[in-house]
């Protein structure tokens, strides 16, 4: 499968797994009706395991969505805070490479000690950087960290990225779960550096991340992405800059045969659901 296709796949696979995250709450919905009107239903041991199975699933997919939502939340209430308390005047060079990238309005410095540019907000994004980025890299490695910056804005990646990750946390019961949210954030990332190197060299770009890399994050940064980078992020960027193929994480086989048999049991479980509903005054809901 091409690069092209592979990146169509990933694409069209969020919608659907928004699709089958509804229809489990909708299922939930049904269950609890259930249980308040079917008085027999606790003393059929099947129907009892399946309708218990739609809700406590539902509640532990929702109470872990609320979770990442609330860390999110936290995370950008951090930034704000450091917006707010620390708005500094652009650093010459990234005023310079901010206007050639078509950026000016986006962008604004922030008085941190760690060097440091990040996407943020979710209707509105900015671009933030700390006013001691231009002091460790070189103007085309900034040019090209504002490029890579640049596609996240455009592309609304802080909104996208929160979504795959709500998505992903609604599933932690099942065991791929995590890695699709390491492999969600993983495909931003790279899709990001692929649009900087329109604008920037592999050289400069690569250079700009190992640097970034080998310094300390900023805590309010480090807030704003609670899960962190995904194993293997670093390497399979630099793998993309240098030969254009990066080595993406592989799902275990084991987390795939458990992800596949708990959706199984939880598929018999909706069917169920959906026939117990004949029963139900009124009948199908």
């Amino acid at each position: 499968m091409s690069g092209w296709s592979r990146r169509a796949a990933s694409a069209a696979c969020w919608p659907l797994l928004g699709a089958a995250v509804a229809a489990h709450v909708a299922l939930a919905v049904l269950a609890v009706a259930e249980y308040a009107s079917l008085g027999w239903l606790l003393h059929t041991g099947y129907d009892l395991g399946a309708v218990t199975l739609v809700v406590a699933s539902a509640v532990a997919g929702l109470a872990a969505s609320a979770r990442v939502a609330a860390r999110a939340a936290a995370g950008s209430a951090a930034l704000r805070r450091l917006a707010a308390g620390h708005n500094r005047p652009l650093p010459p060079a990234v005023g310079a490479a901010a206007a050639a990238l078509g950026l000016a309005g986006r962008v604004e410095a922030v008085a941190a000690r760690e060097p440091f540019a990040v996407t943020c907000g979710l209707v509105w994004p900015r671009i933030m950087v700390s006013d001691g980025l231009a002091g460790v890299l070189s103007p085309a490695e900034l040019r090209a960290v504002l490029a890579h910056e640049r596609s996240h804005l455009r592309r609304r990646d802080p909104a996208r990225l929160l979504a795959a990750r709500l998505l992903a946390a609604y599933g932690c019961y099942l065991p791929a779960a995590r890695w699709l949210a390491g492999r969600a954030a993983l495909n931003i990332e790279l899709a990001a550096d692929r649009a900087a190197l329109a604008q920037a060299g592999r050289g400069e770009l690569a250079g700009a991340l190992l640097k970034l890399a080998a310094l300390p994050a900023c805590p309010a940064v480090a807030a704003a992405s609670p899960a962190g980078d995904p194993a293997g992020s670093l390497e399979a960027r630099v793998a993309q800059l240098e030969h254009g193929h990066p080595a993406r994480p592989r799902l275990a086989a084991v987390r795939a045969l458990g992800t596949a048999g708990g959706l199984t049991v939880l598929a018999a479980a909706g069917l169920c659901c959906v026939g117990l509903a004949t029963a139900l005054p009124g009948g199908m809901l």
